[in-house]
């Protein structure tokens, strides 16, 4: 199986990728994100793949979550590019004939992934997320088709801001960037951006 060429290497240290340049493929960012509002400067924080990679068809590495407050309930829905996100969960189980398939052992494995990487906490204390769906987004290109889960958080009662650490994918990729779109109780909508040098962020619910 050929690996994409910014993968984590074995030993190497966790850190930022160098050298960050603006994405040249802005349409498949735009595509990503469809019905989300933008990220102001995203677009140049966005590592590419390097074009000699032919098993990389898409420009960049990137995760977009789209989140919206309805009551005591956080609901998420994350998109994921299908091959990073295959990796990424063979990586951490170390499970190399690990592949997604639409099947409830597979969703198990993939929502242990994302609670493990992706925290959503209150006052220190992390929510854990229930599976409320799965699905793919089909594409012309078979490496830019899409996965996506949605997951339900219960918020306590009184419940104003969270606190978010997002390190999907970053177990694999060091050029891994990711993006969470929040609506809140009262309609505004936010967008927070993820990388290696910026993990965590609070997010006010009202």
């Amino acid at each position: 199986m050929a690996l994409h060429r910014r993968l984590r290497r074995p030993g190497a240290s966790l850190s930022p990728a160098g050298g960050l340049l603006a994405v040249a493929g802005a349409a498949a960012l735009a595509a990503l994100a469809a019905g989300s509002v933008a990220v102001a400067g995203l677009v140049e924080d966005v590592a590419p793949v390097a074009e000699a990679d032919a098993t990389a068809r898409h420009p960049f590495r990137l995760s977009v979550a789209d989140a919206k407050v309805e009551g005591d309930m956080l609901r998420m829905r994350i998109r994921f590019f299908w091959d990073d996100l295959q990796l990424a969960v063979m990586e951490h189980t170390s499970d190399m004939a690990f592949r997604l398939e639409k099947t409830p052992r597979v969703d198990s494995i993939v929502l242990g992934y994302i609670d493990q990487m992706l925290a959503i906490e209150v006052g220190g204390k992390p929510l854990i997320g229930t599976l409320a769906g799965r699905g793919v987004d089909e594409a012309t290109l078979i490496d830019e088709v899409m996965w996506w889960y949605s997951l339900d958080y219960r918020l306590p009662a009184g419940t104003e801001r969270i606190a978010i650490r997002n390190r999907l994918l970053f177990n694999m990729f060091e050029d891994q960037r990711n993006v969470v779109h929040l609506k809140t109780r009262d309609g505004s909508e936010r967008a927070y951006a993820f990388g290696w040098n910026k993990d965590r962020a609070a997010a006010a619910l009202n």
